[in-house]
């Protein structure tokens, strides 16, 4: 049951990434709307990771999807703040572990060089948006969301 619940949750949050409606969600909310679905935590809370997508307010710095998944380990802490403290250091080292690992399978934490694009201009933004670059981006946001999991559930 609980792999069905965490597939649904992976599902709902790529399908939301890849939505280019309104109800479309950047790179960082997806993760961060996987790990608040998989905690039982209303989604709407995406919002504050509005502006992480494109490496942070566009950019270049670090990836949405990393910071996505920091923002959800937050949260996991903020709702159970009797055990953050005890499991602080794990948590960090899990997360450096998570970017490592990334970084060694796509080159790099910092959205430009994923991209290949500055994302700061409406031109680049758009040359971005048009070119297959941005498909990865569905691709990191799945990588992270295998990684980030189970450091949100018990």
């Amino acid at each position: 049951m609980e792999n069905e619940k965490l597939d649904r949750a992976k599902a709902n949050a790529l399908s939301r990434f890849a939505d280019t409606g309104p109800n479309r969600i950047n790179c960082s909310q997806a993760v961060l709307c996987f790990g608040l679905e998989t905690m039982g935590y209303d989604c709407d809370l995406v919002t504050v990771a509005a502006y992480f997508g494109g490496g942070i307010a566009g950019t270049g710095e670090a990836c949405g999807a990393v910071t996505g998944a920091a923002m959800a380990a937050g949260m996991r802490d903020f709702h159970d703040r009797d055990q953050a403290a005890e499991r602080s250091q794990k948590t960090k080292e899990d997360l450096q572990k998570m970017m490592k690992d990334f970084a060694v399978t796509y080159g790099s934490c910092r959205c430009r060089d994923l991209t290949g694009y500055d994302l700061s201009t409406p031109e680049g933004f758009k040359a971005f948006k048009e070119s297959p670059a941005h498909e990865r981006c569905q691709e990191f946001v799945g990588f992270i969301i295998d990684r980030v999991s189970p450091l949100l559930t018990p």
